[in-house]
């Protein structure tokens, strides 16, 4: 069963620095000024990562720079891509990230000037089977983000075929890899993730994902599936917090005296940054992306209802002017009327 707790944690910024509040740690807070201080933003994995952290992109005072073009999209290669051409995957991630930002990915303006269904368009790439079209990827990741995806920004879609077909990729040792092999946390971690959407559905296959996790597991918290990297710790221990954020911070899934997430912590670097290793004295790019997007899911809770919550605020935008106290009418009796601006 799915166990989340969701609260909000309030962020304060004063004279250009994060000020831990309201219970925020000082990890979140030096993870959000590591990025505050290094804001362009390369791709859709830091988009996730900054939104995770509870800072919005969007937000003109955070001063981020996205290097990377919605109007205009680029595959990992940085060659110009239509979303058309898209693996399910690559495509779901560019969803997430809009929504994250509050963007409607169903009304996409391109360059050339038209408009793009990026919501129509992932459904197409989903067969009556619930096979997702992965092209070059693999099917085991473009799955789940697929599911990661819908649940953003379609509450009534049944994940329960994407789920099915997630399940029977799974490795005979609870563990999902690439394209059938190479088992391992990373996308296990994100398997793990994606079947949480679908409730109890798919417990047993939970419970197998976790009992691998748990046999590669070392004393001091450490998945070693690939050795303990700081990489495939993030994606592990973020699955695991999608699933039972609770069980993580109680201990329900130390090993020995070690925690999987306070492990994740001993990569942090001075700066905010994450390196690869634990004997490394500098950050990496990417194992700073992955392991800021799990310190913000373990602050501020699921990374699928927190992008949800933005992008259901984008398309129902709340009134956050209090209503005017009317004046005392005049001798002369006029009504006086106000327009409310809406946030």
């Amino acid at each position: 069963m799915k166990k989340l707790m969701r609260f909000t944690v309030a962020l304060a910024l004063v004279c250009a620095c994060i000020v831990p509040i309201n219970a925020q740690s000082s990890t979140l807070a030096k993870a959000q000024s590591y990025w505050l201080n290094n804001n362009e933003l390369s791709g859709l994995d830091a988009v996730l990562a900054v939104e995770s952290l509870g800072l919005d992109v969007e937000d003109e005072k955070n001063n981020f720079t996205l290097n990377y073009s919605f109007e205009a999209p680029t595959n990992s290669y940085g060659d110009e891509i239509t979303y058309e051409e898209m693996d399910a995957g690559y495509l779901a991630k560019n969803i997430m990230a809009l929504a994250a930002i509050k963007s409607d990915p169903a009304k996409l303006k391109l360059k050339d000037g038209s408009t793009i269904n990026l919501i129509d368009l992932l459904k197409s790439k989903i067969d009556e089977n619930g096979n997702v079209d992965y092209g070059s990827a693999n099917p085991e990741s473009s799955t789940a983000y697929t599911m990661f995806a819908l649940a953003i920004v379609d509450e009534s879609y049944n994940l329960d075929k994407l789920g099915l077909n997630l399940t029977e990729m799974q490795l005979s040792d609870g563990s999902w890899g690439y394209n059938g092999a190479w088992g391992g946390p990373d996308i296990t971690g994100w398997a793990l993730a994606a079947l949480s959407l679908c409730n109890n559905t798919y417990q047993a296959s939970i419970d197998k994902a976790l009992a691998y996790l748990a046999s590669i597991q070392i004393d001091n918290g450490g998945y070693s599936g690939f050795g303990v990297n700081c990489n495939s710790q993030a994606c592990a221990v973020w699955g695991i917090l999608e699933y039972d954020i609770q069980g993580v911070k109680n201990g329900t899934y130390n090993k020995g005296t070690g925690n999987p997430y306070d492990l994740l912590l001993q990569f942090m670097q001075e700066d905010g940054s994450f390196g690869a290793s634990l004997d490394v004295d500098y950050g990496n790019a990417y194992a700073t992306v992955q392991a800021a997007l799990t310190v913000g899911v373990y602050e501020n809770g699921s990374l699928i209802d927190n992008i949800k919550a933005q992008y259901d605020e984008m398309l129902n935008p709340k009134n956050d002017q209090p209503e005017p106290t009317p004046a005392p009418a005049p001798a002369v009796s006029y009504t006086h009327l106000r327009a409310h601006e809406t946030k």
